[in-house]
C-alpha cells in the first residue's frame, strides 16, 4: 500500500488499516466474508492529507440493527485516526443477482458523522434496517475493487463480487462527475481530476485513479486546459499549495467535460 507522503505517515495509515480489519473481524465473526480496499490507497496514490480509506466489507447475511449500532459507534471512534474512513457493508445476497443501483446494508463516511452520532445518542439507530438502501456509486466501487482492489482478508475480489456490466459502471461514474461539475467552484480538485479519470476510461476502457486520470489528461486534453489540470494535481499532492483556479478556466473545463460526456451513449440515453 503506497502512500504519497514524505513525513512518515505511511506507517500510521498501514496500522490504521490493519487495526480496522482486525476490529471488523472481531465484531462480525463468522459472518464476515472479507474486507476489500479500493480507491487511491489500493492504486498507489494515497495522500494522507487529502484521501479517504475506501473499503467494502462483505458479509454472508445482512447485519442486525444491534450490529450496525456497534459498527457505527466503532467508526465514529476510529475514522480520522488518522485518515477518514469511507466504507460500505454489503451482504452476499445483495450482490447476486446483480441489480443497478446495488443494495447495501450499511454505509459510513465523514459526511454522515453528525447524523450517526445523533441516532446513536437516541433511538434512531433502530430504524436503520427499516427500508432497502441503494447506491449507484457501488457499481463504480465494485468495478474498481474487481480490477484493482486488494483483499485485506477473505477471498480475492473476483471470487466475491460479480462482474458489473459496463453500462452500469459508466452510468455510475458519469452521474458522479455530473454532480461534481455542478460544484466545480466549491471543490475544483475533485471535479477536475474525477472528470479526467472518467474521460480517460471512456477513451481507453482502463480504470484510473484521480491522479492517474490527471496525468492522462495532461497528454490528451486541449492545451488550454492542461494548466488547470496541472494545478489540480499539485493541490492533490500537496494540501498546502496555494495556486489559484481561475474562474474562466473552471468554466471552460466544465463546458468541455460536459460536451465530451454527452458523446457517450449512456449519457445521451439518460438525458433523452
Amino acid at each position: 500500500m503506497k502512500v504519497i507522503d514524505g513525513r512518515g505517515k505511511d506507517t500510521l495509515i498501514r496500522a490504521q488499516v490493519e487495526r480496522y480489519v482486525a476490529d471488523v473481524h472481531a465484531m462480525l465473526g463468522d459472518q464476515l466474508v472479507g474486507v476489500y480496499l479500493h480507491g487511491s490507497l489500493a492504486m498507489g496514490c494515497f495522500n494522507p492529507d487529502q484521501s479517504d480509506l475506501d473499503l467494502l466489507v462483505v458479509t454472508y447475511a445482512p447485519m442486525s440493527a444491534l450490529t450496525k449500532r456497534d459498527v457505527a459507534d466503532h467508526l465514529l471512534r476510529v475514522s480520522r485516526q488518522p485518515a477518514p474512513i469511507e466504507v460500505s457493508f454489503l451482504a452476499l445476497t445483495m450482490l447476486t443477482p446483480w441489480r443497478h443501483p446495488p443494495l447495501f446494508d450499511f454505509h459510513y463516511s465523514e459526511m454522515l458523522r453528525s447524523a450517526y452520532a445523533r441516532d446513536l445518542a437516541g433511538e434512531g439507530w433502530r430504524t436503520w434496517s427499516a427500508r432497502d438502501q441503494r447506491d449507484p456509486d457501488l457499481s463504480a466501487h465494485i468495478t474498481v475493487v474487481r480490477r484493482r482492489g486488494i483483499a485485506l482478508c477473505g477471498p480475492p475480489p473476483t471470487e466475491v463480487f460479480p462482474p458489473v456490466p459496463e453500462e452500469d459502471y459508466i452510468t455510475a461514474i458519469i452521474g458522479d462527475v455530473a454532480e461534481a461539475l455542478d460544484r466545480i467552484y466549491a471543490d475544483p480538485i475533485y471535479a477536475i481530476l474525477n472528470a479526467c479519470r472518467t474521460l480517460a476510461f471512456l477513451q481507453t476502457r482502463r480504470v484510473y485513479s484521480k491522479e492517474e486520470g490527471g496525468r492522462w489528461a495532461l497528454e490528451q486534453l486541449p492545451a488550454t486546459l492542461r494548466p488547470l489540470v496541472q494545478t489540480a494535481l499539485i493541490h492533490y499532492r500537496d494540501a498546502g499549495h496555494t495556486g489559484a483556479f481561475p474562474v474562466e478556466l473552471l468554466d471552460a473545463f466544465r463546458d468541455y467535460a460536459r460536451r465530451e460526456l454527452k458523446r457517450t451513449p449512456v449519457m445521451a440515453s439518460t438525458e433523452s
